[in-house]
Protein backbone atom coordinates (compact mmCIF):
# COMPACT_ATOMS: atom_id res chain seq x y z
CA UNK A 1 0.00 0.00 0.00
CA UNK A 2 3.02 2.55 0.95
CA UNK A 3 4.58 1.72 -2.51
CA UNK A 4 1.52 2.40 -4.03
CA UNK A 5 1.12 6.23 -2.30
CA UNK A 6 4.84 6.30 -2.84
CA UNK A 7 3.98 6.03 -6.67
CA UNK A 8 1.32 8.50 -7.17
CA UNK A 9 2.94 10.95 -5.28
CA UNK A 10 6.30 10.56 -7.24
CA UNK A 11 3.77 10.92 -10.65
CA UNK A 12 2.24 13.83 -9.02
CA UNK A 13 5.14 15.64 -8.32
CA UNK A 14 6.52 14.71 -11.99
CA UNK A 15 3.50 15.93 -13.58
CA UNK A 16 3.59 19.15 -11.72
CA UNK A 17 7.44 19.73 -12.07
CA UNK A 18 6.87 19.01 -16.14
CA UNK A 19 4.11 21.83 -16.41
CA UNK A 20 5.97 23.95 -14.01
CA UNK A 21 8.62 23.79 -17.14
CA UNK A 22 6.51 25.08 -19.98
CA UNK A 23 8.38 28.50 -20.11
CA UNK A 24 12.07 27.74 -19.04
CA UNK A 25 12.00 25.29 -21.48
CA UNK A 26 11.67 27.40 -24.31
CA UNK A 27 13.70 30.42 -22.72
CA UNK A 28 10.70 32.82 -21.72
CA UNK A 29 11.59 34.75 -18.51
CA UNK A 30 9.74 33.31 -15.00
CA UNK A 31 9.58 33.58 -11.25
CA UNK A 32 10.40 30.54 -9.31
CA UNK A 33 7.69 28.27 -8.42
CA UNK A 34 6.08 26.11 -5.66
CA UNK A 35 5.38 22.80 -6.75
CA UNK A 36 1.35 22.47 -7.67
CA UNK A 37 0.81 26.46 -6.47
CA UNK A 38 2.87 27.50 -9.44
CA UNK A 39 3.38 31.56 -8.60
CA UNK A 40 0.42 31.58 -6.31
CA UNK A 41 1.25 29.80 -3.29
CA UNK A 42 1.76 33.59 -1.38
CA UNK A 43 -2.06 34.24 -2.91
CA UNK A 44 -3.50 31.17 -2.00
CA UNK A 45 -2.22 31.51 1.95
CA UNK A 46 -3.57 35.08 1.97
CA UNK A 47 -0.23 36.56 1.86
CA UNK A 48 0.09 38.71 -0.81
CA UNK A 49 -3.02 39.51 -3.35
CA UNK A 50 -3.53 38.85 -6.95
CA UNK A 51 -2.72 41.90 -8.36
CA UNK A 52 1.11 42.01 -5.71
CA UNK A 53 1.77 38.42 -7.50
CA UNK A 54 1.93 39.36 -10.79
CA UNK A 55 3.63 43.12 -9.94
CA UNK A 56 6.46 41.28 -9.05
CA UNK A 57 7.02 39.45 -12.41
CA UNK A 58 6.45 42.48 -13.97
CA UNK A 59 8.71 44.27 -11.83
CA UNK A 60 11.66 41.77 -12.23
CA UNK A 61 11.76 41.50 -15.98
CA UNK A 62 11.93 45.31 -17.27
CA UNK A 63 13.36 44.63 -20.26
CA UNK A 64 11.01 41.86 -21.63
CA UNK A 65 8.32 42.44 -23.82
CA UNK A 66 6.35 39.87 -22.22
CA UNK A 67 7.38 37.29 -19.35
CA UNK A 68 5.33 33.83 -18.12
CA UNK A 69 3.98 32.76 -14.47
CA UNK A 70 1.75 29.83 -13.71
CA UNK A 71 -1.31 30.58 -11.69
CA UNK A 72 -0.96 26.62 -10.20
CA UNK A 73 0.27 24.66 -12.95
CA UNK A 74 -1.68 26.65 -16.26
CA UNK A 75 1.08 28.48 -17.85
CA UNK A 76 -0.18 32.28 -18.17
CA UNK A 77 1.49 34.93 -20.21
CA UNK A 78 1.78 38.33 -19.19
CA UNK A 79 2.97 40.89 -21.51
CA UNK A 80 4.70 43.78 -20.76
CA UNK A 81 5.26 45.65 -24.15
CA UNK A 82 2.66 48.31 -24.90
CA UNK A 83 1.98 47.20 -28.61
CA UNK A 84 1.64 43.84 -27.79
CA UNK A 85 -1.02 44.44 -26.17
CA UNK A 86 -2.37 46.22 -28.86
CA UNK A 87 -1.91 42.99 -30.51
CA UNK A 88 -4.00 40.87 -27.82
CA UNK A 89 -6.57 43.20 -27.50
CA UNK A 90 -7.37 45.42 -30.57
CA UNK A 91 -5.08 44.13 -33.89
CA UNK A 92 -5.37 40.51 -33.18
CA UNK A 93 -8.58 40.07 -31.27
CA UNK A 94 -9.92 37.15 -33.18
CA UNK A 95 -7.10 35.22 -31.80
CA UNK A 96 -7.84 36.15 -28.24
CA UNK A 97 -11.92 36.60 -28.48
CA UNK A 98 -12.15 34.33 -25.34
CA UNK A 99 -11.51 35.39 -21.62
CA UNK A 100 -9.28 32.57 -19.73
CA UNK A 101 -11.83 31.75 -17.48
CA UNK A 102 -14.92 29.93 -18.50
CA UNK A 103 -18.23 28.79 -16.92
CA UNK A 104 -20.56 26.96 -18.91
CA UNK A 105 -23.89 27.29 -18.17
CA UNK A 106 -24.09 23.38 -17.37
CA UNK A 107 -22.44 23.97 -14.61
CA UNK A 108 -23.59 27.58 -13.56
CA UNK A 109 -26.87 27.91 -14.72
CA UNK A 110 -27.02 31.89 -13.81
CA UNK A 111 -23.75 32.80 -14.12
CA UNK A 112 -22.29 30.96 -17.03
CA UNK A 113 -24.89 32.62 -19.17
CA UNK A 114 -23.86 36.63 -18.62
CA UNK A 115 -21.65 38.23 -21.07
CA UNK A 116 -18.23 37.53 -19.49
CA UNK A 117 -18.46 33.80 -19.72
CA UNK A 118 -19.90 33.60 -22.96
CA UNK A 119 -18.05 32.75 -25.63
CA UNK A 120 -18.24 32.58 -29.68
CA UNK A 121 -21.57 33.39 -31.22
CA UNK A 122 -23.46 33.91 -28.40
CA UNK A 123 -21.48 36.16 -27.16
CA UNK A 124 -21.29 38.48 -30.16
CA UNK A 125 -25.32 38.24 -29.92
CA UNK A 126 -25.62 39.03 -26.33
CA UNK A 127 -22.94 42.14 -26.69
CA UNK A 128 -24.70 43.39 -29.99
CA UNK A 129 -28.15 43.30 -27.99
CA UNK A 130 -26.54 44.94 -24.80
CA UNK A 131 -24.58 47.34 -26.17
CA UNK A 132 -27.31 50.14 -27.28
CA UNK A 133 -28.65 49.66 -23.52
CA UNK A 134 -24.83 51.57 -22.39
CA UNK A 135 -25.15 53.97 -24.48
CA UNK A 136 -24.47 58.16 -23.75
CA UNK A 137 -28.27 58.59 -25.05
CA UNK A 138 -29.08 55.19 -22.37
CA UNK A 139 -26.45 57.13 -19.54
CA UNK A 140 -28.40 60.44 -19.84
CA UNK A 141 -31.59 58.99 -19.28
CA UNK A 142 -30.07 56.68 -15.85
CA UNK A 143 -28.50 60.03 -14.28
CA UNK A 144 -31.45 61.52 -12.69
CA UNK A 145 -32.05 58.04 -10.98
CA UNK A 146 -28.50 57.94 -9.69
CA UNK A 147 -28.76 61.71 -8.38
CA UNK A 148 -31.72 61.08 -6.12
CA UNK A 149 -29.70 58.36 -4.58
CA UNK A 150 -26.78 60.92 -4.28
CA UNK A 151 -29.74 63.12 -2.62
CA UNK A 152 -30.41 60.34 0.27
CA UNK A 153 -26.16 59.93 0.67
CA UNK A 154 -26.12 63.70 1.33
CA UNK A 155 -28.82 64.07 4.14
CA UNK A 156 -27.80 61.13 5.40
CA UNK A 157 -24.26 62.58 6.53
CA UNK A 158 -25.30 65.78 7.07
CA UNK A 159 -26.85 64.21 9.88
CA UNK A 160 -23.50 61.81 10.35
CA UNK A 161 -21.77 64.89 10.55
CA UNK A 162 -23.17 66.43 13.72
CA UNK A 163 -24.04 62.97 15.39
CA UNK A 164 -20.44 61.20 15.38
CA UNK A 165 -17.24 61.79 14.93
CA UNK A 166 -16.21 59.29 12.96
CA UNK A 167 -18.06 57.66 9.73
CA UNK A 168 -17.90 54.47 8.26
CA UNK A 169 -18.03 55.70 4.53
CA UNK A 170 -17.69 52.02 3.22
CA UNK A 171 -20.96 51.31 4.24
CA UNK A 172 -22.53 54.30 3.24
CA UNK A 173 -20.68 53.95 -0.33
CA UNK A 174 -22.36 50.85 -0.71
CA UNK A 175 -25.63 51.66 0.40
CA UNK A 176 -25.61 54.19 -2.30
CA UNK A 177 -24.37 51.60 -4.92
CA UNK A 178 -27.17 49.36 -4.68
CA UNK A 179 -29.63 51.65 -4.16
CA UNK A 180 -28.27 53.32 -7.84
CA UNK A 181 -27.77 49.43 -9.03
CA UNK A 182 -31.03 48.36 -7.82
CA UNK A 183 -32.69 51.61 -9.43
CA UNK A 184 -31.08 51.57 -12.70
CA UNK A 185 -31.34 47.67 -13.32
CA UNK A 186 -33.86 46.14 -11.50
CA UNK A 187 -36.54 48.95 -10.94
CA UNK A 188 -36.47 49.35 -7.39
CA UNK A 189 -36.50 52.86 -5.75
CA UNK A 190 -34.62 51.30 -2.20
CA UNK A 191 -33.03 53.46 0.71
CA UNK A 192 -30.69 51.04 1.70
CA UNK A 193 -29.44 53.50 4.68
CA UNK A 194 -32.54 54.42 6.17
CA UNK A 195 -33.63 50.28 5.70
CA UNK A 196 -30.46 48.22 6.17
CA UNK A 197 -32.85 45.10 5.87
CA UNK A 198 -34.47 45.54 2.28
CA UNK A 199 -34.29 42.48 0.37
CA UNK A 200 -31.63 43.94 -2.68
CA UNK A 201 -28.95 45.34 -0.28
CA UNK A 202 -28.93 41.91 1.92
CA UNK A 203 -28.94 39.62 -1.28
CA UNK A 204 -26.21 41.81 -2.53
CA UNK A 205 -24.01 41.43 0.79
CA UNK A 206 -24.09 37.37 -0.22
CA UNK A 207 -23.51 37.96 -3.87
CA UNK A 208 -20.78 39.96 -4.20
CA UNK A 209 -17.69 38.25 -5.16
CA UNK A 210 -15.32 39.64 -2.87
CA UNK A 211 -14.02 36.68 -0.38
CA UNK A 212 -11.21 34.16 -0.91
CA UNK A 213 -13.92 31.18 -1.29
CA UNK A 214 -15.16 32.94 -4.25
CA UNK A 215 -11.84 33.71 -5.96
CA UNK A 216 -10.80 30.09 -5.16
CA UNK A 217 -13.68 29.01 -7.43
CA UNK A 218 -12.52 31.16 -10.22
CA UNK A 219 -9.11 29.05 -10.12
CA UNK A 220 -10.67 25.92 -9.49
CA UNK A 221 -12.43 26.52 -12.93
CA UNK A 222 -9.25 27.23 -14.12
CA UNK A 223 -7.46 24.41 -13.37
CA UNK A 224 -9.42 21.46 -12.12
CA UNK A 225 -12.20 22.33 -14.65
CA UNK A 226 -13.39 18.70 -15.15
CA UNK A 227 -13.66 18.20 -11.22
CA UNK A 228 -15.71 21.45 -10.65
CA UNK A 229 -18.30 20.81 -13.84
CA UNK A 230 -18.44 17.29 -12.14
CA UNK A 231 -19.18 18.57 -8.56
CA UNK A 232 -21.08 21.31 -10.46
CA UNK A 233 -19.48 24.24 -8.28
CA UNK A 234 -21.71 27.85 -8.57
CA UNK A 235 -19.89 31.05 -8.38
CA UNK A 236 -22.92 32.06 -6.81
CA UNK A 237 -24.82 29.80 -4.47
CA UNK A 238 -28.23 28.27 -5.41
CA UNK A 239 -30.49 30.18 -2.90
CA UNK A 240 -29.05 33.64 -3.96
CA UNK A 241 -29.36 33.01 -7.93
CA UNK A 242 -33.28 31.57 -7.01
CA UNK A 243 -33.85 34.55 -5.27
CA UNK A 244 -32.36 36.73 -7.62
CA UNK A 245 -34.06 35.50 -10.51
CA UNK A 246 -37.34 35.72 -8.62
CA UNK A 247 -36.91 39.81 -8.26
CA UNK A 248 -35.73 40.26 -11.46
CA UNK A 249 -38.68 38.25 -13.26
CA UNK A 250 -41.06 40.06 -10.93
CA UNK A 251 -40.31 43.29 -11.96
CA UNK A 252 -39.89 41.91 -15.80
CA UNK A 253 -43.40 41.01 -15.74
CA UNK A 254 -44.37 43.86 -14.19
CA UNK A 255 -43.21 45.85 -16.50
CA UNK A 256 -44.41 43.44 -19.88
CA UNK A 257 -47.75 44.07 -18.32
CA UNK A 258 -47.78 47.32 -17.70
CA UNK A 259 -48.75 47.06 -13.73
CA UNK A 260 -45.89 49.94 -13.08
CA UNK A 261 -45.15 53.03 -14.46
CA UNK A 262 -42.49 52.91 -16.99
CA UNK A 263 -38.61 54.20 -15.75
CA UNK A 264 -35.53 55.01 -17.89
CA UNK A 265 -33.67 51.91 -16.66
CA UNK A 266 -32.53 48.25 -17.70
CA UNK A 267 -35.15 46.69 -17.70
CA UNK A 268 -37.74 49.07 -19.82
CA UNK A 269 -35.00 49.29 -22.03
CA UNK A 270 -35.25 45.22 -22.54
CA UNK A 271 -38.74 45.60 -22.73
CA UNK A 272 -39.17 47.70 -24.98
CA UNK A 273 -37.01 46.16 -27.18
CA UNK A 274 -38.55 42.95 -26.99
CA UNK A 275 -42.08 44.66 -27.87
CA UNK A 276 -40.19 46.16 -30.82
CA UNK A 277 -40.87 49.95 -29.26
CA UNK A 278 -37.08 50.72 -29.37
CA UNK A 279 -35.96 54.09 -31.08
CA UNK A 280 -32.49 53.68 -33.48
CA UNK A 281 -30.26 53.12 -30.52
CA UNK A 282 -32.28 50.59 -28.89
CA UNK A 283 -31.49 47.09 -28.53
CA UNK A 284 -32.46 45.06 -31.45
CA UNK A 285 -35.43 43.34 -30.97
CA UNK A 286 -34.60 40.54 -33.25
CA UNK A 287 -31.61 39.76 -31.23
CA UNK A 288 -33.20 40.49 -28.28
CA UNK A 289 -35.82 37.95 -28.77
CA UNK A 290 -33.51 35.45 -29.67
CA UNK A 291 -32.60 34.99 -25.87
CA UNK A 292 -35.02 33.37 -22.79
CA UNK A 293 -36.07 35.51 -20.09
CA UNK A 294 -32.55 33.39 -17.64
CA UNK A 295 -30.54 34.73 -20.48
CA UNK A 296 -32.21 38.51 -19.50
CA UNK A 297 -31.62 37.66 -15.55
CA UNK A 298 -28.24 36.51 -15.69
CA UNK A 299 -27.28 39.55 -17.55
CA UNK A 300 -28.94 41.88 -14.41
CA UNK A 301 -27.00 39.82 -11.86
CA UNK A 302 -23.95 40.93 -13.86
CA UNK A 303 -24.79 44.30 -13.99
CA UNK A 304 -25.63 43.90 -10.11
CA UNK A 305 -22.54 41.66 -9.45
CA UNK A 306 -19.83 43.20 -11.39
CA UNK A 307 -20.74 46.90 -10.70
CA UNK A 308 -21.66 46.66 -6.59
CA UNK A 309 -18.35 45.95 -5.48
CA UNK A 310 -15.81 47.51 -7.88
CA UNK A 311 -17.97 51.08 -7.95
CA UNK A 312 -18.18 51.09 -4.18
CA UNK A 313 -14.00 50.33 -3.93
CA UNK A 314 -13.44 53.49 -6.80
CA UNK A 315 -15.74 55.89 -4.63
CA UNK A 316 -13.61 55.09 -1.32
CA UNK A 317 -10.55 55.73 -3.33
CA UNK A 318 -11.89 58.54 -4.89
CA UNK A 319 -12.94 60.26 -1.30
CA UNK A 320 -9.28 58.97 0.17
CA UNK A 321 -7.12 60.38 -2.63
CA UNK A 322 -9.02 63.95 -2.22
CA UNK A 323 -8.65 63.38 1.87
CA UNK A 324 -4.94 62.82 0.95
CA UNK A 325 -4.72 65.44 -1.18
CA UNK A 326 -6.22 68.48 -0.17
CA UNK A 327 -4.91 70.58 -2.80
CA UNK A 328 -7.14 68.58 -5.65
CA UNK A 329 -9.71 68.66 -3.07
CA UNK A 330 -10.07 72.20 -3.46
CA UNK A 331 -9.66 72.87 -6.81
CA UNK A 332 -12.75 70.01 -7.03
CA UNK A 333 -14.44 71.60 -4.65
CA UNK A 334 -14.57 74.75 -6.36
CA UNK A 335 -15.48 73.73 -9.88
CA UNK A 336 -18.16 72.37 -8.36
CA UNK A 337 -19.34 75.21 -6.44
CA UNK A 338 -19.43 77.16 -9.54
CA UNK A 339 -21.85 74.80 -11.44
CA UNK A 340 -25.53 76.06 -11.92
CA UNK A 341 -27.91 73.57 -10.82
CA UNK A 342 -29.66 74.23 -14.06
CA UNK A 343 -30.42 72.46 -16.93
CA UNK A 344 -29.74 68.27 -17.66
CA UNK A 345 -28.30 66.66 -14.85
CA UNK A 346 -25.89 64.70 -16.98
CA UNK A 347 -24.98 67.49 -19.14
CA UNK A 348 -24.02 69.46 -16.19
CA UNK A 349 -21.94 66.56 -15.28
CA UNK A 350 -19.93 66.28 -18.48
CA UNK A 351 -19.44 69.94 -17.74
CA UNK A 352 -17.65 69.39 -14.53
CA UNK A 353 -14.08 68.40 -16.87
CA UNK A 354 -11.66 68.59 -13.62
CA UNK A 355 -14.09 66.32 -11.91
CA UNK A 356 -13.47 63.94 -15.16
CA UNK A 357 -10.04 64.51 -14.95
CA UNK A 358 -9.93 63.29 -11.32
CA UNK A 359 -12.16 60.15 -11.93
CA UNK A 360 -9.71 59.04 -14.62
CA UNK A 361 -6.62 59.63 -12.15
CA UNK A 362 -7.86 57.36 -9.53
CA UNK A 363 -9.05 54.93 -12.11
CA UNK A 364 -5.19 54.83 -12.76
CA UNK A 365 -4.17 54.58 -9.46
CA UNK A 366 -6.86 52.17 -8.04
CA UNK A 367 -8.16 50.46 -11.72
CA UNK A 368 -11.17 48.55 -11.26
CA UNK A 369 -9.39 45.30 -11.93
CA UNK A 370 -5.97 44.47 -11.09
CA UNK A 371 -5.84 42.73 -14.96
CA UNK A 372 -7.59 41.61 -17.88
CA UNK A 373 -7.95 37.69 -18.83
CA UNK A 374 -7.47 36.28 -22.35
CA UNK A 375 -7.30 32.99 -23.59
CA UNK A 376 -5.57 32.23 -27.11
CA UNK A 377 -8.42 30.57 -29.80
CA UNK A 378 -5.96 29.67 -32.61
CA UNK A 379 -1.70 29.23 -32.53
CA UNK A 380 -0.07 32.91 -32.37
CA UNK A 381 3.50 33.97 -32.65
CA UNK A 382 4.25 36.40 -29.52
CA UNK A 383 7.43 37.51 -31.48
CA UNK A 384 11.10 37.97 -29.64
CA UNK A 385 11.12 37.95 -25.86
CA UNK A 386 13.23 41.46 -26.22
CA UNK A 387 14.45 43.20 -28.77
CA UNK A 388 17.54 41.15 -30.79
CA UNK A 389 16.37 38.37 -29.01
CA UNK A 390 16.65 34.71 -30.43
CA UNK A 391 13.45 33.09 -28.15
CA UNK A 392 10.63 33.80 -29.52
CA UNK A 393 7.17 32.15 -28.35
CA UNK A 394 4.69 30.29 -30.48
CA UNK A 395 1.94 28.92 -28.27
CA UNK A 396 -1.00 26.72 -29.28
CA UNK A 397 -4.18 27.39 -28.98
CA UNK A 398 -5.06 27.46 -25.36
CA UNK A 399 -2.47 29.52 -23.47
CA UNK A 400 -3.84 32.04 -21.49
CA UNK A 401 -2.73 35.75 -20.87
CA UNK A 402 -3.13 38.06 -17.85
CA UNK A 403 -2.87 42.16 -19.12
CA UNK A 404 -0.99 43.78 -16.00
CA UNK A 405 -3.35 47.03 -15.52
CA UNK A 406 -2.04 48.21 -12.60
CA UNK A 407 1.09 47.24 -12.87
CA UNK A 408 1.38 49.37 -16.42
CA UNK A 409 -0.81 51.89 -14.25
CA UNK A 410 1.89 52.41 -12.39
CA UNK A 411 5.12 51.92 -14.51
CA UNK A 412 7.37 54.98 -14.22
CA UNK A 413 8.24 54.52 -18.01
CA UNK A 414 5.15 55.81 -19.25
CA UNK A 415 3.54 58.10 -15.77
CA UNK A 416 6.35 59.74 -14.07
CA UNK A 417 5.63 60.25 -10.29
CA UNK A 418 3.14 57.25 -10.72
CA UNK A 419 1.95 56.75 -7.39
CA UNK A 420 1.32 60.53 -6.70
CA UNK A 421 -2.32 61.47 -7.96
CA UNK A 422 -1.97 64.31 -10.28
CA UNK A 423 -5.53 64.62 -12.34
CA UNK A 424 -3.36 67.02 -14.68
CA UNK A 425 -2.21 63.70 -16.26
CA UNK A 426 -5.71 64.22 -17.86
CA UNK A 427 -6.26 67.79 -18.72
CA UNK A 428 -7.24 68.28 -22.77
CA UNK A 429 -3.39 69.35 -23.41
CA UNK A 430 -1.60 66.73 -21.56
CA UNK A 431 -3.60 63.56 -22.18
CA UNK A 432 -2.44 63.65 -26.05
CA UNK A 433 0.55 62.54 -24.65
CA UNK A 434 -0.28 59.37 -23.08
CA UNK A 435 1.35 56.56 -24.13
CA UNK A 436 -1.40 54.20 -26.01
CA UNK A 437 -2.30 51.32 -24.26
CA UNK A 438 -1.09 51.86 -20.84
CA UNK A 439 -4.26 53.14 -19.71
CA UNK A 440 -6.81 50.26 -19.37
CA UNK A 441 -9.28 51.01 -16.59
CA UNK A 442 -12.06 49.46 -18.75
CA UNK A 443 -10.25 47.10 -20.97
CA UNK A 444 -9.72 48.08 -24.88
CA UNK A 445 -11.11 46.24 -27.99
CA UNK A 446 -14.11 44.71 -28.57
CA UNK A 447 -14.03 43.30 -25.08
CA UNK A 448 -13.85 46.18 -23.03
CA UNK A 449 -16.34 46.89 -20.37
CA UNK A 450 -19.75 47.41 -21.50
CA UNK A 451 -20.90 49.80 -18.89
CA UNK A 452 -17.54 51.73 -19.43
CA UNK A 453 -19.59 54.89 -19.67
CA UNK A 454 -22.30 53.66 -16.64
CA UNK A 455 -19.93 53.22 -14.17
CA UNK A 456 -17.83 56.55 -13.83
CA UNK A 457 -21.32 58.69 -13.37
CA UNK A 458 -21.64 56.68 -10.14
CA UNK A 459 -18.79 58.64 -8.20
CA UNK A 460 -19.59 61.80 -10.57
CA UNK A 461 -22.86 61.95 -9.15
CA UNK A 462 -22.15 61.06 -5.63
CA UNK A 463 -19.60 63.55 -5.10
CA UNK A 464 -20.69 66.13 -6.94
Amino acid sequence: MLWYVVLIVTCLFYYSSRRLRYFSSRGIATLPTTPFFGNLTAVTFGRENFVEAIAKGYDAFKDQRYFGLYQYLVPTLVPRDPELIRQILVRDFSAFADRGVHIDEECDPLFGRNLIMLRGSKWRSMRVALSPAFSGARCRNMAPLMVESAKSVTNHLQKKIIDEKVIDINNITMSYVNDVIASCAFGFAVDSLKEPDNCIYKLGQKAIIQDTTQVMKFFGYENIKTVMKGLKVKIIATQEAEQFGLLFKSALKARKEKLVEPRPDFIQILVDAMQGKGDDDNISSNSTNAFTDDDLVAQAVLFYVAGYDTTANLINYFLYEMAVNPHVQEKLNQEIAEMSDEGDVYEAIQRLKYLEMCVCEVLRLWPLVGSADRRSVIPYDFGPTYPDSKHSLIAPAGIHIWIPIYSIHRDEQYWPDPNTCIPERFSPENKGSIVPYTYLPFGTGPRHCIGWLFLPLRPTSCYS
